[in-house]
């Protein structure tokens, strides 16, 4: 049999098992106890997994990669419709003398 952990309840300074801390801060078990292992004390132990400053920033990442790969398609497919005379005359200018 395993003998529980006890911590200090950052909220009232009480002292309580890590089971009934998880319970009170709706914290999977595993993720306290993790934390715990980590060193994490008092209210770092108990916070959020991901604050909303963290939930924002990764938002905010998603977003640029999903813009970047938007424009991406949107530069491909522009290059894709245009007309080949416009393919060859930039090959001219770029001093291609390739004939299509």
């Amino acid at each position: 049999m395993f003998k529980p952990v006890y911590v200090t309840d950052p909220a009232n300074g009480e002292r309580v098992s890590m089971s009934e801390l998880a319970s009170r801060y709706n914290i999977s078990l595993s993720a306290l106890s993790r934390r715990h292992a980590q060193g994490k004390r008092g209210a770092e132990l108990v916070g959020e997994l991901y604050g909303r400053d963290r939930l924002e920033e990764q938002k905010a990442i998603a977003r640029a990669a999903a813009e970047r790969r938007q424009a991406l398609i949107n530069a491909s497919s522009r290059a894709l419709t245009r007309p080949f005379k416009h393919i060859a005359s930039a090959s001219q200018v770029l001093g291609g003398n390739h004939h299509v």
